[in-house]
């Protein structure tokens, strides 16, 4: 078996389990049809869309064959910057919230990696953090981390 055909199966199986998921929630209790039934709905249709857009990507990129390999020695400053980064990430997490430490990390982290377009890079902190907001505080009510400082 070739490694496409093993990568399709695998997204087929994905697709498969995300279908299932969310068939599954059906028979979910009304007790608990407004909150854990609508988290695995989310998970579901996540998980299919995800597929989805991968399943997409490959086949955009079947004729293509990608020879170059992850190689930390070609690019060390990157990956270092990125890792003290992610460290110092962590330790803004509890003095500043979620929501300030990533807006101060989304935008460094892509300059490092090589981000040049300001609009660009304004967008998708601003989107993924929306994104944020909006499924894990509004939908599925998570706690994120919160300020200590001010």
């Amino acid at each position: 078996m070739t490694k496409r055909v093993a990568e399709l199966l695998i997204l087929g199986g994905f697709m498969l389990l995300a279908l299932l998921l969310y068939r599954s929630t059906a028979a979910y209790p009304e007790s608990v049809q407004g909150s854990t039934a609508m988290y695995v709905r989310f998970l579901a249709v996540s998980l299919g869309l995800l597929c989805a857009v991968e399943a997409g990507m490959w086949l955009k990129s079947r004729e293509q064959e990608i020879s170059e390999k992850l190689n930390i020695t070609a690019a060390p400053l990157r990956f270092w910057g990125l890792l003290a980064e992610l460290v110092i990430y962590t330790l803004l997490l509890d003095p500043l919230g979620f929501y300030l430490a990533s807006l101060i990390f989304l935008p460094v982290a892509m300059v490092t990696q090589g981000a040049k377009k300001p609009l660009t890079i304004g967008l998708t902190t601003a989107g993924v953090l929306l994104f944020v907001f909006l499924v894990f505080e509004k939908l599925l009510a998570v706690p994120l981390p919160e300020r200590l400082w001010f």
